[in-house]
C-alpha cells in the first residue's frame, strides 16, 4: 500500500511539474512570438525614416528606430544587383551611432569578450570610429576605456610587451576586466536618451534623402 502510494504521489508531483513548466513554455514562446512580430513591424516601420517619423519618435526609441533605419539600408544592398558595403552607404553621424551598436554586439549580452570587437569581422570595421562614436554622444569615460582597450589589443595583435601604465586608470587591466568595466559602463551611462540627443541634433543626417530635400526648400 506505501508502494502504491508513494508512486501515486510521484505521478502526481511530476504532472504538476509538466503542467507548470508547460505553461511556462508556452507563456515564453507567446513572448517571443510578440517579441518577433513587434521586431518585424518595427524593421519595416523604420525603413522609411521620414522627417514627420523622426518627429513622431520619442526619445527612448529613438536609437532602436536609427538602427532599423540602417538594416533597411543594408536590406537595400542585399536587395539590389550592385555590390557594396553597409559602411559606404552611412552617414557619418550614423556610422558613429552604428559603431556603438556594434561594440554592444561584441559583447553577446554579457557571454563574450571585448577584445572581440577589435579583432573579428564585422566589428573591427568600426574600431576606426569607436572613440570619436562615444564621445559625440557624451559618454567620454567609455570613449577613455575603449581607447585603452584599443592599446591592449594592439599589443596583443603585434606580440608586443605590455607596460602597465600605473597613473591610468586601465593600466594593468585585461579583456576581462575591459568587459565588465564597459558593460557596468554601459548600463549607468544613460546611453539610449545620449544617444537620442545626438541624433536629434543632427536630424539631416539620419532621415531619408527626399525629405532632406524638401526640408531645404
Amino acid at each position: 500500500m506505501e508502494y502504491s502510494i508513494i508512486w501515486t504521489l510521484f505521478f502526481i508531483g511530476c504532472a504538476f511539474i509538466f503542467f507548470s513548466y508547460g505553461k511556462k513554455i508556452r507563456k515564453y514562446q507567446k513572448i517571443r512570438k510578440e517579441q518577433q512580430i513587434q521586431y518585424e513591424d518595427n524593421r519595416e516601420k523604420y525603413r522609411h525614416f521620414t522627417s514627420e517619423l523622426f518627429d513622431e519618435t520619442p526619445d527612448e526609441e529613438m536609437t532602436h528606430a536609427v538602427l532599423f533605419h540602417i538594416m533597411g539600408k543594408e536590406d537595400k544592398i542585399f536587395e539590389s544587383d550592385e555590390i557594396g558595403n553597409l559602411i559606404d552607404v552611412l552617414t557619418h553621424s550614423e556610422l558613429l551611432i552604428y559603431t556603438i551598436y556594434q561594440v554592444e554586439l561584441s559583447l553577446e549580452g554579457g557571454r563574450g569578450s571585448l577584445h572581440t570587437f577589435f579583432i573579428k569581422e564585422p566589428y573591427c570595421t568600426y574600431r576606426p570610429y569607436v572613440k570619436e562614436a562615444f564621445e559625440a554622444v557624451d559618454c567620454h569615460e567609455i570613449a577613455e576605456l575603449m581607447v585603452a582597450a584599443d592599446k591592449l589589443a594592439t599589443a596583443i595583435e603585434n606580440d608586443e610587451e605590455i607596460d602597465i601604465d600605473d597613473g591610468s586608470d586601465y593600466g594593468n587591466y585585461n579583456f576581462s576586466d575591459f568587459t565588465n568595466a564597459l558593460a557596468s559602463a554601459l548600463k549607468t551611462s544613460g546611453i539610449l536618451l545620449k544617444a537620442a540627443k545626438f541624433i536629434r541634433e543632427h536630424k539631416d543626417e539620419f532621415i531619408d534623402a527626399e525629405d532632406k530635400e524638401e526640408n531645404d526648400e
